[in-house]
């Protein structure tokens, strides 16, 4: 697998990097700190599977280095990494063109994971270690079982004690996991699919 990562932080991105590498030692990595840079070492690197765009470069945004890198090299699967992991971030990657979204504070086995996920064809949005596409986490199905009952996202992260950002990050992964469109939608979906 064939990463580029953009990061304009020199140390996140060795670091980085090298972790990677180390865990997969057929991974590799090279890093580039502005959007302009990163397309030019795409144009150079024929076999790039994927580039990771940090949401915060400078005075840039991920976003929009999404979006050129859709333009420029549609073949690419594009992943948004930042450290802030919310889920209205999370739909506007989506929007920008994103095959996944990675949290920065995710381990290094599972952004590993998500991006050999995004490397097979797969869309990873949501929090790192979600199953998007896939069978939902134990923690998605509580989070089920109390949208089931009418609970709002309030009342969910009261009831599990975790925080309402966290909810949103696990209704947004139940909704690519059963391939729904929204809360009601998912609700259907998740009888059609056995789990509830």
């Amino acid at each position: 697998m064939n990463l580029l990562l953009i990061d304009d932080h020199p140390l996140f991105g060795v670091g980085f990097a090298h972790a990677l590498t180390q865990a997969a030692p057929d991974i590799a990595v090279r890093t580039a700190a502005t959007v302009d840079e990163g397309l030019a070492q795409a144009a150079a690197w024929p076999a790039l599977d994927i580039v990771l765009v940090d949401y915060r470069l400078g005075e840039t945004s991920g976003l929009d280095g999404l979006r050129r890198f859709g333009e420029r090299f549609p073949c690419v699967a594009r992943v948004l990494i930042s450290g802030d992991e919310d889920a209205a971030l999370v739909a506007r990657a989506r929007a920008a063109g994103a095959s996944g979204f990675l949290g920065k504070s995710a381990s290094i086995a599972a952004l590993l994971a998500a991006l050999q996920r995004v490397a097979r064809g797969d869309t990873v949005l949501g929090e790192p270690g979600a199953q998007p596409g896939g069978c939902p986490t134990a923690r998605q199905m509580e989070v089920l079982a109390l949208i089931a009952q009418g609970q709002p996202n309030k009342g969910i992260a009261r009831a599990l004690g975790i925080a309402e950002r966290t909810v949103k990050l696990h209704v947004t992964a139940l909704l690519d996991a059963v391939g729904a469109r929204n809360r009601t939608h998912l609700l259907v979906r998740a009888r059609e699919q056995g789990l509830l």
